[in-house]
């Protein structure tokens, strides 16, 4: 039914939106053994407390990021 076709696409995008994050979180954690995180990927700066704070796994600092979008 269409219904159930609504649900699978609905659990089809939730399923990758965690898989994406699960991959940030990863990242992040590696980027701790390394001795890297809380530098900006783009300008090696440091990333702001309160971002990390808000978005723990955050590449970029709000300068860079703000370029992006």
């Amino acid at each position: 039914s269409s219904q159930v076709t609504a649900e699978r696409g609905e659990l089809d995008a939730l399923a990758g939106t965690l898989t994406d994050t699960l991959q940030e979180v990863e990242d992040a954690l590696a980027k701790l053994d390394a001795g890297t995180y809380g530098r900006c990927e783009s300008c090696g700066n440091q990333i702001a407390e309160a971002r990390l704070e808000a978005k723990p796994a955050a590449r970029l600092c709000i300068a860079c990021a703000s370029k992006t979008r």
